[in-house]
């Protein structure tokens, strides 16, 4: 019986990848990454397997490129929402900590309530949620061959030169 369970599972998924197509995909927002290190900012992407077409978000006209120019295309994708909350609010709670344990010019303790804890804490994660909500988030779409790691992003090279020698360390950013 288990044989034959992963028998239909095995069959379902080699059925399942013959049957995807490359359809073409259209994007309202998208930052396009060339190979000449140029980033645009496009609008109506559209991706076929050969070329994307766009338009720029700062002109009006079509423009068309191959995809073997681009390196990289990525979309957004939600927004950091809840990491903002988390991060503010754990900030927040280790100031009014710091707060806490801080002594007057006298030098006693000034004892807070929990109601100040809650509070700062509250009041972090509601900002942090405020600057959250505007830092998208952004999902790669297209992965060229170069950054697909066929080509390393690293590279030493050692030259001498009469009594002189150089090493040089190429990073790929």
């Amino acid at each position: 019986m288990k044989y034959a369970v992963f028998t239909v599972i095995i069959f379902t998924m080699i059925f399942k990848g013959m049957a995807q197509s490359n359809t073409t995909g259209s994007y309202p927002k998208a930052k396009v990454y060339l190979q000449d290190h140029r980033i645009l900012n496009v609008k109506d992407l559209e991706i076929t397997q050969t070329d994307a077409s766009f338009i720029e978000s700062d002109g009006d006209t079509k423009q068309t490129i191959a995809v073997d120019k681009i390196d990289l295309i990525k979309i957004p994708k939600g927004n950091y929402l809840w990491e903002g909350a988390l991060f503010g609010a754990g900030t927040m709670a280790l100031a009014s900590l710091i707060i806490d344990l801080d002594t007057d010019y006298l030098g006693r303790p000034r004892e807070k309530d929990a109601g100040f804890y809650l509070g700062m804490t509250g009041g972090g994660a509601i900002l942090g949620a405020l600057v959250g909500v505007f830092v998208p988030k952004w999902k790669p779409l297209y992965l060229g061959k170069a950054s697909a790691g066929l080509r390393p992003s690293i590279q030493f090279g050692f030259l001498t030169k009469e009594s002189f020698s150089n090493i040089k360390i190429t990073l790929k950013i």
